[in-house]
């Protein structure tokens, strides 16, 4: 069981127990159940419907295609530090009280995980999964948002390290509408390393004025020509 929790964390960048953040595995299959029939599986992370590229800007373009591993510092990335604590939780007996005090450790370090300072000012795209947090209900319209590695995290799972959000104020007319926001999304802006803390979860990068569009396969295959 220990294990199989670790993979999920690692291959679906999920930085909490589901258990951590009041989320039962039964809580999170209803979730599931409730989303429309298009949506995501919760948990999907971006990889696996959104071709990264290789973080070069397209010909003539004015932002550079960031991937999630670049918001990060080497060696203190979300595998880094699972993989550091893996050998403690593995000799722990299962149910041990011992085990919960280790992932509180580990996640204490996750919520503390930095961010890369060379990437403030910048201006990147990066594709990723909303995580509402301010609606225009009249104007059907997504005003702000966390952007998140995978799907459903900081509502239906927990949410990814301080270095894997993002918060995002959308430009006036860029945003979209709230029936899209269980799609991938691309997100162009200026980039800053400032921490703001948030009713869903902690951001260590904000990104204002930006614009936000559906993510479509076409936009990445053009970037890599």
């Amino acid at each position: 069981m220990k294990k199989r929790i670790l993979s999920i964390m690692l291959s679906a960048s999920l930085s909490l127990l589901l258990a951590a953040c009041g989320k039962e595995k039964a809580e999170s299959a209803t979730a599931q159940a409730d989303l429309p029939a298009n949506a995501p599986a919760v948990g999907t992370p971006i990889q696996d419907v959104a071709k990264q590229a290789d973080g070069k800007p397209k010909q003539g373009g004015e932002y550079a295609t960031t991937a999630w591993e670049d918001l990060e510092l080497p060696g203190q990335g979300l595998e880094d530090i699972v993989k550091k604590y893996q050998p403690q939780i593995d000799s722990i007996p299962e149910g041990d009280p011992a085990e919960n005090a280790v992932m509180e450790k580990m996640q204490s370090e996750l919520n503390s995980a930095p961010v890369n300072p060379a990437l403030d000012g910048k201006k990147i795209k990066i594709a990723g999964f909303i995580s509402p947090l301010e609606v225009d209900d009249k104007k059907g319209m997504v005003k702000e948002f966390l952007l998140v590695p995978y799907f459903g995290a900081c509502i239906h799972v927990p949410p990814p390290p301080l270095n894997q959000t993002l918060l995002v104020k959308p430009q006036e007319g860029k945003s979209i509408g709230m029936e899209q926001m269980y799609e991938p999304v691309w997100v162009s802006g200026t980039i800053l390393t400032k921490q703001v803390h948030t009713n869903l979860a902690e951001a260590g990068y904000q990104i204002t004025d930006a614009k936000v569009e559906i993510y479509q396969e076409s936009d990445a295959q053009q970037q890599d020509n």
